[in-house]
Formats: structure tokens, C-alpha cells, sequence
């Protein structure tokens, strides 16, 4: 919430035109995920089913009670399918300036597939260079792996309302660079700049920000 209140108080501009035609062009690669999603998790459930007796007589095998024991009605039981969730990072580095266009519409799309099959997700963007107040620390015990400061940004997530979700990815449209007056390159506000990749900082920090995340959601 920090991270957008900045956003918009400091004036910049959105792509929401261009978000809503993105959203629209993707519903088609998003429901083919939510259809294998859906095939998977149903076939994962059938595998696991057992047969099991109610204890109730089955009075179509009542007949056979002299030679047969096994005179009671029997249930399928399909054990509910695993739950699932996704936490995303995103290069936030120099080097995805000219990619970052297409990562974001991606990203999107992962998104929307999370929104759709109804699953908790969080999107977090790492950089090296940005200001104190963003960067995420590190207490290193005797023997823990010591790492440099970096930068890890909350920008999307499932507890966002509509409307924030809304403006955000129309934020994050404006930032990639995406749009008929663009040039496909990204364009980041000031206090996030795009600069080295501390890939194995954001690593490290997945070591705490998964599990949290998966208690917290009960996955």
C-alpha cells in the first residue's frame, strides 16, 4: 500500500486502457490454464480415492448373506485436492528494460489465472537500489550466511481490493512500457530503480517469505 500511495501521490500515470485490452486478449490463455489446472487436480483426486462400507446393508446383495460377508453398500471417498498458492519475484534489474514489457503481460497473466481458480497469491519485485525504508534486512546469526541489502517490493497480491488490483496493473502497464505511444521500455518511478539483480539475496529471502506464506494461507 506504501508503494502505491507513493505512486500516486507523486503524479504518475497509469496505462488502464491498455491494462483492460491486455486483460481482455488474455482471457484465452488464462482459461486454458484454469483447464489443465482443474484436469490436474481432478485426476490427482481420483488417484487417491478409496472404497469404503457405510455399515448399511445393501439390499441387492441381501440374498447372498449364507456364503458372502461382504453384504454392506460401499462409498468412493475422494479426498480433497492439495492447496494451492503462488509467490512470484520479479527481475527488477537494468538488464529486463527492454523484456520488461512482455514479462509484465506475463506476470498478468499468472496473476488472473491465480484470481480465477480462486488460490492466494503475492508478487514481489527485487532491486538493489532503492531507499531505506524498502529494504529488507537481514540478522545474520554465527554460521547463517551473511547477505548485502537489497530491495523486495510487495507489488500485487490476493488481499488487494478490486479496484486497487485494477490500478496497480494499470501501473505496472505504465511502468513496462506497454502501449501504442510506447517504445517497449520500461519506465520505473524514481524510487524504484531498475539497476543490479540480487537473484541470490531474493533466494535467501524466499526462505522465510514462502513458509510464512504457505502458514498463513494454510496451504
Amino acid at each position: 500500500k506504501d508503494i502505491w500511495k507513493r505512486y500516486k501521490t507523486e503524479g504518475y500515470e497509469i496505462n488502464l486502457n491498455e491494462y483492460i485490452k491486455i486483460r481482455n486478449e488474455s482471457n484465452k490463455v488464462v482459461s486454458y490454464l484454469v483447464k489443465e489446472f482443474e484436469l490436474r487436480k481432478n485426476a490427482f483426486q481420483m488417484k487417491r480415492a478409496t472404497t469404503a462400507k457405510t455399515g448399511e446393508l445393501d439390499m441387492k446383495k441381501i440374498y447372498s448373506y449364507n456364503f458372502n460377508e461382504d453384504i454392506f453398500k460401499k462409498i468412493s471417498v475422494v479426498p480433497g485436492g492439495k492447496s494451492h498458492g503462488l509467490v512470484m519475484f520479479l527481475d527488477w534489474s537494468g538488464s529486463m528494460v527492454k523484456h520488461f514489457a512482455n514479462t509484465i503481460k506475463q506476470l498478468l497473466n499468472l496473476v488472473m489465472f491465480c484470481k480465477k481458480v480462486n488460490i492466494p497469491f503475492e508478487v514481489y519485485c527485487f532491486l538493489d537500489s532503492t531507499e531505506q525504508g524498502y529494504n529488507y534486512r537481514h540478522n545474520p546469526k554465527v554460521g547463517d550466511l551473511d547477505i548485502n541489502g537489497f530491495g523486495l517490493v510487495n507489488l500485487l497480491s490476493n488481499r488487494m481490493s478490486a479496484k486497487d488490483f485494477t490500478f496497480c496493473c494499470a501501473a505496472l502497464m505504465k511502468m513496462g512500457g506497454v502501449g501504442a505511444q510506447s517504445q517497449w521500455h520500461a519506465r520505473p518511478p524514481s524510487f524504484m530503480p531498475m539497476s543490479g539483480t540480487p537473484l541470490n539475496e531474493a533466494v535467501i529471502a524466499a526462505m522465510e517469505i514462502v513458509p510464512e506464506f504457505q502458514k498463513k494461507n494454510r496451504l
